[in-house]
């Protein structure tokens, strides 16, 4: 079985990396996560940083039940992919799910996304049979 494509679009924090050199120093000493991890605080406003975080747990989440049949990609609404996926989904409010390319939910509201994805890898199972 193929897996169930989902984009999230949504506002996401941008990390900013040192040099692979000045990387591997700061891990090695113990503050390159610190260092990340205090980015990612920063990186948003206080209600854009609660929205990702509340989709990063529902990515999460959707990995643990479903596995390899889904494969979930974060995009970033403010990139030259989010521009153009924003476009090209007619996209004007985030954060927006959008399942095999053409099936698109907007808003927070995560149940109707988990419904259409129950439904979907139901009837996958179905059309492969026993």
């Amino acid at each position: 079985m193929r897996p169930i494509r989902i984009e999230v679009i949504t506002y996401a924090p941008t990390f900013f990396y040192h040099c692979q050199h000045c990387e591997l120093t700061f891990r090695e000493i113990g503050v390159g996560e610190a260092v990340h991890r205090s980015q990612a605080r920063e990186a948003l406003p206080a209600d854009l940083q609660l929205e990702y975080e509340i989709l990063a747990r529902w990515a999460h989440d959707l990995l643990e039940r479903y596995g390899r049949a889904v494969r979930v990609k974060l995009v970033d609404a403010a990139s030259i992919e989010g521009v153009w996926k924003s476009l090209r989904y007619r996209l004007r409010r985030y954060p927006a799910v959008i399942i095999e390319g053409s099936e698109k939910h907007v808003g927070l509201d995560l149940g109707p996304v988990d419904a259409a994805l129950h439904d979907r890898l139901e009837s996958a199972v179905r059309e492969e049979g026993p």
